[in-house]
């Protein structure tokens, strides 16, 4: 089973497009050690709105129907990030709210207790959460084992990546 995935990425997904960021990549960076290349990505999930929903209208395609179903949703954001060798770090999740609330951690998540956890108003990332996480989750998991090797972080365009 396949994942949605947005046009302009899936058409943009080239051998071209793959190779120009390869030879960029080796040709200005490839002196960095893959465990210290740091590839970092947002998503995200929204709750309330799925299969539990029941659509209410006529057969008639030219008339509407109405889905009723959960009227909150909310958006839960996460920061993942992968070494060029393969090791992931400790995933960053954005809930959307004042404060962490105990009910959200249900028993079973316990193997998850040590993951980044946090809140924003609208549960998406922001300058605060992205430096935040850079300090408490980056920083300290991708410590070179050598000081004077470097760190390459490969982000997106999106602000709070850039600040």
């Amino acid at each position: 089973m396949g994942r949605r995935q947005e046009a302009k990425r899936f058409d943009s997904f080239t051998p071209r497009a793959v190779h120009w960021y390869f030879d960029i990549r080796d040709g200005q960076y490839g002196w960095i050690k893959p465990e210290n290349t740091v590839n970092v990505d947002e998503g995200g999930i929204m709750t309330g709105f799925g299969l539990d929903s029941l659509v209410v209208g006529s057969a008639d395609p030219k008339r509407k129907a109405f889905l009723k179903g959960p009227q909150t949703r909310n958006w839960t954001s996460f920061i993942e990030a992968v070494t060029a060798d393969g090791r992931a770090l400790v995933p960053g999740i954005i809930f959307k709210g004042k404060e962490l609330q105990k009910q959200w951690f249900l028993e079973e998540f316990k193997q998850i207790a040590d993951w980044y956890y946090i809140t924003s108003p609208n549960g998406w990332t922001d300058d605060h959460i992205g430096i935040e996480w850079l300090e408490r989750v980056y920083l300290p998991q991708t410590t070179p084992a050598d000081e004077s090797d470097a760190r390459l972080i490969i982000l997106d365009g999106h602000g709070s990546h850039a600040t």
